[in-house]
């Protein structure tokens, strides 16, 4: 007798939410960089950044959305569904690796509400043609920015833990793409280590390197997902 109506049920959730997340992350680094012209570290020149036309300010605040649908809270179903899939077989690393992408999503979705929520009425402000209204909101926008990046930054080594033991976990139960995602783990650690370093060059081009393939894991991982019904099935 097949046991399917709650497991199989959440991993066509897992699924579509795992293709959905990727696609979203994708449109997020295209508005992003639509926003900013390519020239990511705008974002902390604040005299520039806030005085860029509308369409590319309400790019960014959108793309600022749509990180927090793609990149983070579609997370807290992926971790759920593999924590409650791999922890039989792995243990307590799996509660581990449970916590850290719970503290992953909080850190990803405060530095890009922060953003998202003061970016306008800073806009305004800045618009206003008052030297002091401008100095205070080109303030107050380059703390918010540092705050964000800071936030972010702490991603790493989280993130890096949860990569690297849930894809060891996915890798070692022969499921398909786990050595991916512990690539993708091990860059977010390495990236926060070259922050920390000050290595900039290098920290840039890892972080390049993970916003592209976490993405592309999630999308693999869903259409595997939505294309072998049996995972996750148990027998009476």
């Amino acid at each position: 007798m097949q046991n399917t109506s709650n497991f199989s049920d959440g991993r066509q959730f897992t699924a579509w939410a795992a293709i959905i997340a990727a696609i979203l992350a994708w449109a997020c680094a295209g508005f992003y960089a639509a926003a900013t012209g390519g020239d990511f570290g705008m974002v902390l020149r604040p005299a520039e950044f806030l005085a860029l036309p509308t369409t590319a300010i309400d790019q960014f605040w959108l793309a600022m959305i749509l990180d927090c649908l793609g990149f983070y809270l579609p997370f807290l179903i992926i971790g759920a569904y593999f924590w409650a899939r791999l922890r039989p077989e792995h243990g307590v690393p799996m509660d581990m690796a449970l916590l850290c992408i719970v503290v992953y999503v909080i850190l990803g979705t405060a530095g890009a509400g922060i953003q998202f929520s003061t970016l306008h009425p800073l806009v305004v402000a800045h618009a206003a043609g008052d030297s002091m209204s401008q100095a205070a909101s080109e303030k107050a926008w380059l703390a918010i920015s540092h705050a964000a990046q800071g936030l972010w930054k702490l991603e790493g080594p989280v993130m890096g833990l949860w990569g690297v033991v849930v894809g060891r976990a996915i890798h070692r139960s022969g499921m398909p793409f786990g050595r991916l995602l512990m690539f993708v783990g091990l860059c977010y650690a390495t990236a926060f280590v070259t922050s920390v370093l000050g290595l900039t060059v290098v920290f840039e081009l890892v972080q390049l390197i993970f916003i592209l393939l976490l993405p592309l894991w999630a999308l693999l991982t869903g259409i595997h997902l939505l294309r072998n019904p049996s995972i996750g099935v148990t027998h009476e």
